[in-house]
């Protein structure tokens, strides 16, 4: 049994207090994370062992993790949704096959990541290009992905432009890279430029500090789809002790992701470029519902049938955060899928 789906709210806030020992890698694929020290205090402790921090050094600061199982096991990659961490898996880790050796990252910009520096943006593609860094530093060269809405659209562009490192791709909740219509360009330029100025000069400021449960509080409002118990589950990594309070970790200046983004035929052809087996989870209360979620999902399915080696497309009872919220709901999907033995990537023979 996962202890951290046991804990009492109290108990998982009062995990603010409890310090973490970080390893560090760097890009020696010898210098992995071995097992935790004895004593290091950790929450989602269960039968598979500790969980193990890790600290990549980047050059403005570093990006950390969050690794459930074996070094020696089959590699996994996690990258949670915006504005979440790594502790997204917390919950869904302890019920995957014990052979895997997950890493959970916070994103730079979250959970205990350094911040990018003022004047620096946010993108799609850095991000794209920090996951590459992490995969470097731990000397992998094949591995599988799992991404949760933002961290899913991240997972196909890396399969998409390194298909011969990605074993397999499990989406949860996302059916494709995110795009915006051509109408609007122009105007969305416009407030990017004005939002983001603004925003640089809101990250000056000292943060507002706020009590546990206010904290809390604010995050659920934020976040529908989060039961209080997943909420506090985020909130570990999501906030930190300060003196009065508590400040939230993740920077202000996401809330500017992009100043343009892909098109509709860019993200086609990211889809196409995808050759691993793919698992794609929907929770059957969709985020985005209607004629948006109809149109991207019949934009990106039949391209991820027709060139991927394995698609499987399944929905599931939850919502956004099902993975968070209800674990047993998507882990035994997750776990067939992984010990399925992988077809061999086609050639890029589509016509679609």
């Amino acid at each position: 049994m996962c202890i951290s789906r046991t804990l009492s709210l109290l108990q998982r806030l009062q995990y603010f207090q409890i310090s973490q020992t970080a390893f560090k890698c760097t890009t020696s694929s010898t210098t992995m994370a071995m097992s935790a020290s004895e004593g290091d205090a950790y929450i989602g402790t269960t039968e598979r062992g500790l969980t193990q921090e890790l600290q990549f050094p980047v050059p403005w600061g570093h990006i950390t993790g969050k690794a459930w199982g074996d070094p020696l096991g089959r590699p996994v990659l996690g990258i949670h949704g915006f504005l979440d961490n790594a502790n997204t898996f917390d919950t869904l880790a302890p019920l995957l096959p014990k052979d895997l050796y997950l890493i959970c990252l916070d994103l730079p910009g979250h959970g205990r990541s350094s911040h990018l520096p003022l004047g620096m943006n946010y993108k799609y593609e850095t991000y794209l290009m920090d996951v590459h860094r992490v995969v470097l530093a731990l000397g992998w060269k094949k591995f599988s992905l799992i991404g949760h809405s933002l961290g899913g659209s991240i997972a196909i562009m890396y399969s998409a432009a390194f298909p011969s490192s990605v074993e397999k791709l499990t989406l949860l909740d996302i059916v494709g890279p995110i795009y915006r219509p051509i109408e609007g360009t122009v105007q969305r330029l416009t407030d990017a430029v004005t939002n983001k100025l603004e925003l640089d000069k809101a990250s000056q400021l000292p943060p507002r500090v706020y009590s546990r449960e206010e904290a809390l509080n604010r995050l659920l409002k934020a976040n529908s789809s989060l039961t209080p118990e997943s909420g506090a589950i985020l909130l570990e990594r999501g906030a930190r002790e300060v003196e009065g309070g508590y400040v939230y970790t993740r920077d202000l200046k996401q809330k500017i992701l992009t100043f343009f983004s892909l098109t509709a035929e860019q993200c086609e052809e990211l889809v196409k470029a995808v050759r691993c087996p793919v698992l794609m989870l929907m929770a059957k209360e969709l985020l985005f519902q209607g004629q948006y979620h109809e149109e991207r999902k019949g934009r990106f399915v039949p391209l991820f049938e027709a060139n991927s080696s394995q698609f499987t497309e399944l929905e599931v009872d939850g919502n956004h955060h099902v993975h968070l919220n209800n674990p047993e709901q998507v882990a035994p999907h997750i776990s067939t899928f992984f010990t399925q033995d992988t077809p061999q990537q086609p050639q890029s023979t589509s016509k679609l």
